[in-house]
């Protein structure tokens, strides 16, 4: 019994040297098959954690890496957020200093995948971009608030043209210039921003404009062949839903005007130089003149002076249908009785038959002659 207690003390020493044999590996091997990778020492990462969380859109594919952007990277022990120097590189501990500058995010990855796998087991490596970098543009010419911009690395052109205060009326949308170290680029494309981009919006080459009125404001925008008011409303920026009931279009060559019904705007394309005025309250027609009495009708663009005066409800007495005149802009003006076209505030008038002139002048005679008959009688007896 003895002798066997003492064959153990003897050999417990060699089975602690082979432990420590077995026990030890090389460096290279406790990289790539990390014991802690036990579900008792590391949680898996859940999706949550996976995906960008600070990106709100998807990565366009053709997206660049550069300064500022945020490269989330995945090691054996852990997470990292590194960010991309001024000089376009990212230094990673054990694996030196990686240039992704320039190079689309694809390329970016694999570049720095390649560099991890020389140095740990690529099943338990990866590569994010969780931050896009955030750099400044400078948008000129047709928009509202020109000036420097901050866009994030996947801005457009748009974005940028929204961020200064979107398009002015005069801006011509057709096309935009892009000036890019040293180049310029004219596009009609939502193409994607770099660093240092000047953005120019030009402006529409006017040769006739169009007046819109409202609220006492006028806003004046390009003339476009076929267009309609409604449209023109929209490039003035106005909302026509705020109660208008009617509109009046005047030629500013010929100072005609004309008044068609807000339900009309959606067909009606008016000629370059008008003045489009938009009015809140139904416009009215006058008539006088030759009547018991005098009337006030809403103006109708599909009336005629002959209609006016039936809807007025007025008695005509003795007047003369074949002299009609309308008084229009402090001028008198002919017009005919059946078809001769009104316009709001016009005065219709109906003048006197000659035969009820006479009587006015015979009338008038007679009463100034009793007038100073009666001036001499009272003069002989005075004296």
């Amino acid at each position: 019994m003895m002798l066997f207690f003492a064959i153990i003390l003897i050999a417990l020493p060699s089975l602690a040297n082979a432990a420590d044999v077995i026990m030890t590996k090389p460096e290279s091997q406790l990289l790539s098959k990390p014991t802690f990778y036990d579900d008792q020492l590391v949680k898996q990462r859940d999706i949550a954690v996976q995906n960008p969380v600070n990106l709100e859109n998807s990565i366009d594919s053709n997206y660049v890496i550069g300064p500022g952007d945020f490269l989330e990277i995945l090691f054996p022990t852990g997470i990292e957020d590194l960010q991309v120097s001024p000089e376009g590189t990212i230094a990673i501990q054990g694996c030196g200093i990686i240039d992704v500058n320039g190079i689309p995010l694809n390329e970016a990855k694999r570049k720095i995948l390649d560099k991890l796998k020389n140095r740990y087991d690529q099943r338990y490596i990866g590569v994010h971009l969780v931050q896009l970098r955030k750099f400044l543009v400078n948008v000129q010419g047709a928009v509202l608030s020109p000036g420097q911009v901050s866009v994030s690395g996947q801005a457009r052109v748009k974005g940028a043209i929204y961020a200064a205060g979107n398009y002015k009326t005069s801006a011509n949308k057709d096309s935009v210039y892009i000036y890019r170290k040293g180049d310029t680029i004219a596009t009609t494309e939502n193409i994607l921003l770099q660093t240092g981009d000047i953005v120019e919006v030009p402006y529409r080459k006017w040769q006739q404009t169009i007046n819109v009125i409202y609220a006492g404001k006028t806003t004046t925008v390009p003339y476009v062949p076929n267009q309609t008011i409604r449209e023109y409303t929209k490039d003035a920026g106005i909302n026509i839903d705020s109660g208008y009931n009617g509109v009046s279009i005047k030629f500013q060559e010929t100072n005609f005007s004309k008044w068609i019904g807000i339900n009309q705007i959606d067909h009606f394309s008016p000629e370059p130089l008008c003045d489009i005025e938009f009015h809140f309250q139904a416009p009215y027609v006058y008539i006088g003149g030759a009547t018991a009495t005098v009337g006030k009708v809403s103006y109708n663009p599909s009336m005629y002076v002959a209609d006016y005066v039936a809807a007025s409800g007025v008695t005509v007495i003795t007047g003369d249908f074949s002299r009609v005149s309308v008084m229009r802009n402090g001028k008198r003006i002919s017009v005919d009785w059946a078809r001769g076209e009104v316009l709001p505030g016009d005065f219709i008038e109906i003048p006197r038959t000659g035969y009820e002139q006479i009587k006015d002048v015979t009338y008038f005679v007679a009463s100034l002659m009793g007038i100073l008959a009666t001036t001499i009688t009272i003069y002989l007896a005075t004296r």
